[in-house]
């Protein structure tokens, strides 16, 4: 009898021990509905298991795992941790729901915190980790950007490869970038400043399209690039690091520490290249030689309702000849008539905050900033500063089905440089502007499936007097997983050269200004469709947008006269209209698909020689262009990702090949080939460290030209030639570029 009862136990003893290694749970929706298909999968390990029509899961679990992910079609994914559950239990996990990811909370689209999903201004949301994944590694918030959908990285000089971020067809200083909703860029950091954003201070990327000029006042014409910070959530120390065979070597160090009530998020980022590759054989290096180094902290006091950023930002960027930069010559070269190289020295400070008063409806929006540069292209000098001051109170209130924000702002910006833009008379005349500002949003929500947000601001500027500036949004939502956008607003830029055209000092084209520039203004109408649909276990989201901007006052560079770049407003008009389609598809844990691509017609009208109106292509501007980016996850944590970006003909700056004698030979197409690069990586995940590999431009495809022209002029040393120009960039000038690195993460006990 006794032998019998140690055999049983014993035999309970093994039931109950491999019942503990089965992980079962009935997975249910908000309303405690079950869950159909939905996904377990350890991603450390490479295996899942799928739920039954009722929502039940039954999974083997394997004696390593430790963390199990819970997804279903249009749900937030659940994180388990199996240490604190009960295998012997069943569970019953109840899901958020998410539709991929229009529940994440925006804050760009109205100043207010809103999810994707019901907010009446279509916001795009692009995580960190998302655009990380896709990059070389330890990158920056221009290498990613242009594998958004109707945003491309436009290429101003092919000497120090300043860049800009182009939206909808239009050039960089159209575009508002703000950190946590708060504006800090003006036009000098446009220039050289956005390298200065590596992808690890930010948790993700808002964009919206089209003026927001009402909320964020001049720079907003084309759209807001809205970068939200990382909160602190746990102690922890990471480092990363890669270097690319043309020797660029970039990392960052990122501390996180969370006390009782503060948390601080703090980091330094670096990125070098002193490496001279010349592969296209013009005598200039095709990578940029450059020295940055950034330093930031966030912190955050919840109990007092109060946040504080600040970011330090240095660069020495340089390029030219080998004679320049070899040995670090151009220390002693700057300026040099002989010896052609183009040298700029960066220091940009950021302070920016967000108070809210208790349990009131006011709100104070704060900033700061100041940017010097110091340059030479060639033997001009060019010398400049910036100082921003931003302060916006706010106030939130809600009456009956409507939530109403009003409030005023002040702005002061202060620029000089030694060029002509700042230029008198009198001699030198820096542009200080004092703008203060006012400004009232309604969002009406009408029915359970209407909502409208209007909106009205006015400012004052000491130049140009008062500028009013409205806005409508309207959203129809035919159910939860369809809707339909609506917006039209107004928008107004002032003008700042330098931001206009880097041409006018890198280069030998002269400045000249014909009138007195007023600000742009523009109209813009779009409409927006938006469904998410679910095939079994897979989803996807369906996008399609038109848009319609129209400009009067419209700056235009006149490169047609040879050796100056002429401004002047136009005369009569300039529009960007385009349409565009995006579709997101998840094949159930393992596959993620993306494609999209945009049409689009960015016309100016000019004048030509006999007084006739003709429309021509706004500079840099594409007819078309695609993007795609595809993740597949294979088990033992091994991911591949692979993304390309494909540009239609563009529209190039008049710029004129020469012969030995200076003279023109002829001049170049004024619209490049079509151009597509891709992009290839593998990553290996581990307990704590993650190492990766991959290429850029994986197919070795570079622009046919030199962005360089004039260089054939031997009158003159190379790079001062009368026609010698810079400007002629379509796409790449690197080669294949093979790169390596990590991604190592220390923790530390909360």
């Amino acid at each position: 009898m006794r032998v019998s009862i140690w055999i049983f136990l014993l035999f309970s003893f093994f039931v109950f021990a491999a019942e503990a290694q089965v992980f079962k749970a009935i997975i249910v929706d908000e309303k405690n509905e079950p869950l159909p298909f939905s996904n377990a999968y350890d991603y450390d390990l490479g295996y899942g298991a799928t739920a039954d029509e009722e929502g039940f899961i039954l999974m083997k679990i394997q004696s390593e795992s430790k963390t199990l992910w819970i997804s279903h079609v249009g749900f937030q994914k659940s994180k388990i941790e199996l240490k604190d559950f009960d295998l012997s239990l069943t569970h019953r996990i109840r899901l958020i729901p998410d539709k991929l990811g229009l529940n994440e909370v925006v804050v760009s689209g109205q100043m207010q915190t809103r999810s994707l999903r019901n907010s009446p201004v279509k916001v795009e949301v692009f995580k960190a980790d998302f655009l990380n994944d896709f990059s070389q590694g330890s990158g920056n918030l221009m290498e990613n950007i242009s594998m958004i959908n109707g945003i491309q990285e436009n290429v101003a000089c092919g000497v120090c490869y300043t860049n800009e971020i182009s939206i909808n067809g239009l050039e960089g200083a159209y575009t508002s970038l703000l950190i946590n909703g708060i504006p800090i860029y003006g036009n000098l950091a446009t220039v050289y400043g956005l390298n200065s954003i590596p992808t690890d201070m930010m948790e993700k990327v808002e964009v919206v399209r089209g003026p927001g000029s009402t909320l964020y006042g001049s720079e907003a014409m084309a759209g807001v690039i809205n970068i939200i910070t990382p909160d602190a959530e746990e102690n922890d120390l990471k480092l990363n690091s890669s270097v690319s065979q043309f020797g660029e070597w970039r990392g960052n160090v990122i501390s996180q520490y969370a006390q009782k009530d503060w948390k601080h998020f703090s980091g330094f980022h670096w990125d070098v290249a002193n490496r001279f590759v010349d592969q296209n054989e013009d005598l200039f290096s095709d990578v940029v030689l450059r020295d940055r180094f950034s330093v930031f902290n966030f912190s955050e006091n919840e109990k007092q309702q109060f946040s504080l950023g600040g970011k330090y930002y240095y660069e020495d960027r340089r390029n030219g000849v080998l004679e320049y930069v070899r040995d670090q010559n151009y220390k002693q070269l700057r300026g040099s008539e002989d010896v052609y190289g183009e040298s700029i020295y960066t220091h940009r400070w950021e302070l920016f905050g967000d108070k809210k008063f208790g349990d009131g409806p006011f709100r104070l929006q704060f900033s700061a900033s100041q940017h010097w540069q110091d340059s030479y292209y060639g033997d001009t000098f060019y010398e400049a500063e910036q100082h921003q001051a931003f302060t916006n109170f706010i106030y939130e209130n809600k009456w009956r089905n409507h939530d109403i924000l009003s409030g005023f702002s002040q702005r002061v910006s202060y620029y000089d440089d030694n060029s002509a833009a700042t230029s008198s008379e009198a001699g030198n005349q820096p542009d200080l502007q004092i703008i203060p500002g006012v400004f009232l949003q309604d969002e009406w929500k009408i029915s359970k499936k209407w909502k409208a947000l209007s909106g009205v601001r006015l400012d004052y500027y000491n130049r140009h007097g008062m500028i009013f500036s409205p806005r409508l949004n309207v959203q129809y939502q035919l159910s939860d997983w369809t809707n339909f956008r609506f917006n039209s607003g107004t928008g107004f830029r002032i003008v700042n050269l330098f931001t206009e055209d880097h041409a006018f000092v890198s280069g030998q084209r002269e400045l000249r200004i014909e009138d007195d520039l007023d600000p742009e203004r523009s109209f813009n109408v779009g409409l927006g469709f938006q469904h998410v649909y679910t095939i079994g276990n897979q989803q996807g989201n369906i996008e399609i947008d038109g848009f319609y901007t129209y400009f009067t006052n419209k700056i235009i560079p006149d490169y047609d006269t040879p050796g100056f770049i002429i401004y002047a407003n136009s005369e009569a008009y300039a529009y960007t209209r385009g349409l565009s389609a995006n579709i997101n598809h998840q094949f159930g844990a393992n596959l993620y698909l993306n494609l999209g691509a945009q049409w689009q017609n960015a016309r100016q009208a000019v004048r030509n020689e006999v007084g006739i109106l003709e429309e021509r292509p706004i500079i840099y501007s594409r007819d078309w262009s695609a993007v795609g980016s595809a993740e597949y996850s294979f088990p033992k944590g091994i991911k591949l990702n692979y993304n390309f970006n494909w540009n239609g003909p563009t529209s190039m700056p008049e710029v004129f090949d020469v012969n030995a004698m200076g003279k023109i030979v002829n001049s170049r197409p004024a619209s490049s080939p079509a151009f597509a690069s891709h992009n290839l990586k593998i990553r290996k995940e581990f307990k704590r460290i993650e190492i990766f590999a991959g290429f850029r431009n994986l197919f070795n495809n570079v622009q046919e030209f030199s962005p360089l022209s004039g260089t054939q002029d031997e009158t003159a040393p190379l790079g001062f030639g009368q026609y010698f120009d810079t400007a002629y960039n379509y796409g790449s000038v690197m080669g294949r570029n093979f790169f390596v690195g990590f991604d190592w993460s220390i923790h530390s006990k909360k």
